[in-house]
C-alpha cells in the first residue's frame, strides 16, 4: 500500500477558481494557491510537489504557490462546511482553505514527475465574482429599457 502524500493548505489566496467547469486551457478542474505561509510551503515541498516562486515567474503578487488540479469537479464548502453547489462566483483574492494530495505520473511521452491533485477546498473570505463588476456606472450613458412584466405589454391581437 502506497503512503498518502496530502497537507490541507490553510488561509491561501485564491485565483482562477475553476471548481464547477474544467479551466479550458488545461481541461481540468483547479485553482492556483497563493502567497503560501512558510509551513504550508515546507510541508507541500516535504509530500513532493514543487512550491513556485511568483517573483521568479513574473507574478510577484502570487508570491509563494502551487496550482492544484482535478479530473472532476470537487467539493467546495463554506467557512461552517456547508456545501456550495455552485462555486462559480469564486473570484481572485478570495481567501481558503485547499486539501492536496501530490501523487506521481509518468506520461507516455516522457514526461514524469509529481502532480498537485485538487481535492476540495473550503472559502473563508469570499471576493465575489461578477462580470459587471469590473465597470464603473457612467452618468448619462445608455440605459438599458426596463424589462416589462407580461401583464404590463400591449397584446397586438
Amino acid at each position: 500500500m502506497s503512503e498518502t502524500r496530502t497537507h490541507v493548505i490553510k488561509g491561501c489566496t485564491l485565483y482562477w477558481a475553476n471548481f464547477h467547469e474544467p479551466n479550458k486551457y488545461s481541461e481540468k478542474y483547479q485553482v492556483n494557491c497563493t502567497n503560501l505561509s512558510k509551513d504550508d510551503e515546507k510541508a507541500l515541498k516535504a509530500i513532493g510537489l514543487t512550491v513556485k516562486d511568483g517573483k521568479e515567474q513574473g507574478k510577484p503578487e502570487m508570491g509563494m504557490y502551487v496550482v492544484a488540479k482535478a479530473t472532476r469537479p470537487v467539493v467546495v464548502v463554506d467557512s461552517e462546511k456547508n456545501s456550495i453547489e455552485n462555486a462559480t462566483n469564486i473570484g481572485n483574492g478570495s481567501i481558503g482553505n485547499v486539501a492536496v494530495a501530490a501523487f506521481d505520473y509518468d506520461h507516455p511521452t516522457g514526461g514524469k514527475g509529481v502532480g498537485c491533485g485538487l481535492q476540495a477546498a473550503q472559502i473563508s473570505e469570499l471576493i465575489e465574482y461578477t462580470p459587471a463588476g469590473m465597470f464603473e456606472k457612467q452618468e448619462g450613458g445608455y440605459v438599458a429599457e426596463a424589462k416589462l412584466e407580461e401583464a404590463e405589454v400591449e397584446k397586438p391581437f
